[in-house]
């Protein structure tokens, strides 16, 4: 019976370099290895046709045969792909979204990922218009407990009130950059635990007065750990909490075509009432 290959093209239909990549596919989705007759299987192809195409994979470097007479992906492709992924660093995987985010909006977009206790940003777009100037830097750091970024990658290390206790004994004291931080540890679990069940979290004038933001963890590399987190920070003057909540649908949109629906992980379900 075919399994993974329908995918490609289509059981038996596959030829040439449509079957090359069918059988690349396979193997890539069967770590342990697979044997020819497996592999034909899984085509709905002639053993004949299987090890046409898994010649060419492993005179590429693609495909590799043990000892045991299983195939499995070649070295020289996972030096591609690994080296392709170090390359591909994820603040410039992100730049283009950043970019239409703060065209769409008005307002100045960052992406930062957690180090320790502080929040170091990576990537940061300022809208075409005039607007207010951010202090963040690429390359500077925040605590991360004071702004949205940090706060959006926080709320899914620190899943429990012990947790916070444990963060705020390592990186703290919470000091008050504002009137507005949140400086208790009660404080940071209400708030990480609504944000994990919004999908979003708010910095509302935390660490710099007069400044509203929104933030989005990113789940580029798993769908259960956050790669980093996305902002929108906006001028208060201008923009309310409620106006930057009123952009969610068209954010999520911006970002499923940018970056596909997967990196946004969706809300914890919210129990019925009884």
């Amino acid at each position: 019976m075919a399994t993974d290959v329908g995918q490609v093209g289509g059981a038996s239909a596959l030829t040439g370099s449509a079957r090359v990549l069918a059988v690349l596919r396979h193997l890539a989705e069967h770590p342990g290895g697979s044997r020819l007759g497996e592999v034909a299987a899984a085509l709905d192809a002639p053993k004949s046709s299987a090890h046409r195409a898994l010649g060419a994979l492993v005179q590429s470097g693609f495909a590799r045969q043990d000892a045991e007479g299983a195939y499995h992906l070649g070295f020289d492709l996972m030096r591609l792909v690994f080296g392709y992924h170090e390359a591909r660093a994820p603040s410039l995987t992100v730049g283009p979204l950043l970019r239409r985010l703060a065209e769409e909006t008005g307002e100045t977009t960052h992406y930062g990922v957690l180090v320790d206790g502080d929040i170091i940003y990576q990537a940061k777009v300022s809208p075409s218009r005039p607007t207010f100037q951010m202090s963040s830097v690429i390359g500077g750091s925040n605590p991360a407990y004071r702004t949205g970024l940090g706060k959006a990658l926080l709320m899914h290390e620190l899943t429990d009130l012990a947790g916070v206790d444990r963060y705020i004994a390592q990186y703290g004291p919470l000091e008050a950059r504002t009137p507005h931080t949140l400086r208790t540890p009660e404080a940071l679990h209400d708030a990480f635990t609504e944000g994990r069940s919004n999908g979003y979290i708010l910095d509302l004038q935390e660490n710099d007065i007069g400044i509203n933001c929104i933030a989005f963890p990113l789940f580029l590399d798993s769908p259960n750990r956050p790669t980093g987190a996305i902002s929108i920070s906006a001028v208060v003057s201008r923009t309310t909490p409620q106006d930057l909540v009123s952009w969610l649908p068209r954010i999520r949109e911006i970002v499923t075509e940018e970056l596909g629906s997967a990196v946004l992980n969706a809300p914890e379900p919210v129990p019925e009432a009884e």
